[in-house]
C-alpha cells in the first residue's frame, strides 16, 4: 500500500467537511505540481533549441506564479 493509498483511507475517518478541504487542498497542489512540471518542460526544450531568457526574469515570472 503506498502512503496516499494509506492517507486516503485514513482521510475517511474524518468528518465530511475535513475531508473535502483536504480534497480541494490536495487537488490544488496536484494542479500546482504539474503546471511546474510543463513549465520546466517547456524551458528544457527553450534551452535545447538555444533559447535564452535573463535568469531573474525567469525567476520573478515562477516566483509571481508558484509563490515563494
Amino acid at each position: 500500500m503506498t502512503k496516499l493509498e494509506r492517507a486516503l483511507r485514513e482521510a475517511t475517518k474524518l468528518p465530511a467537511e475535513v475531508q473535502e478541504k483536504l480534497g480541494d487542498d490536495l487537488l490544488h497542489y496536484i494542479d500546482r505540481y504539474l503546471a511546474l512540471r510543463e513549465e520546466i518542460a517547456i524551458g528544457v526544450a527553450e534551452l535545447d533549441r538555444g533559447e535564452t531568457v535573463p535568469a531573474e526574469e525567469v525567476f520573478a515570472k515562477l516566483k509571481t506564479r508558484y509563490g515563494g
